[in-house]
């Protein structure tokens, strides 16, 4: 399965193109097909030889990275050079951006279905406050208010099953 990822560092990002085809010529690690932006598919093996370090082969050439998990992504030490990288899902992306494109609706980009209805019309809400809770592409998301109001309307019902860019819950 090939999943889709945008890595941005700095104010650049880019689009990765990952797919795993199974153990590493290493033995060690396991081996991926990996695209960046419009470039050519090139196979890279890629270890974890413990928490902080990535070890990978690309070309023939011996790569390692300091890999630390942070609250919005990783801190990559490469050849001395320390780089802040967020990894974004694209799919939780569109959902995220759907969700605050109106200030008094929240929609979905994407088709799904509903799974949860956390508030109730006439509800006081935040801004950021979980709204509503939709399944898309087998991943729960959770849209939250654009901005502080009330639920005025909520447009549809758990289970149901909706079409992508259709209005969830109206906020007067």
């Amino acid at each position: 399965m090939r999943q889709t990822l945008l890595v941005q560092i700095g104010d650049s990002e880019v689009s990765i193109r990952v797919r795993r085809l199974g153990d590493g010529a290493t033995g060690i690690g396991s081996a991926y097909e990996v695209q960046v932006g419009d470039g050519p598919a090139r196979i890279v093996d890629a270890a974890r030889p413990d928490a902080d370090t990535l070890s990978l082969l690309l070309d023939g050439q011996s790569w390692e990275a300091g890999l630390v998990s942070t609250d919005e992504g990783y801190e990559v030490d490469l050849l001395g050079i320390r780089h802040d990288a967020v990894v974004i899902d694209p799919r939780r992306k569109a959902l995220r951006m759907a969700a605050g494109a109106g200030a008094d609706v929240i929609k979905t980009a994407m088709p799904g279905r509903v799974v949860r209805i956390l508030v109730a019309e006439g509800d006081e809400v935040d801004k950021g406050a979980p709204v509503i809770v939709v399944e898309a592409m087998k991943m729960e998301n959770e849209l939250t208010a654009p901005r502080a109001g009330t639920v005025a309307r909520i447009c549809v019902s758990e289970g149901q099953q909706i079409e992508g860019k259709t209005v969830l819950v109206e906020l007067a």
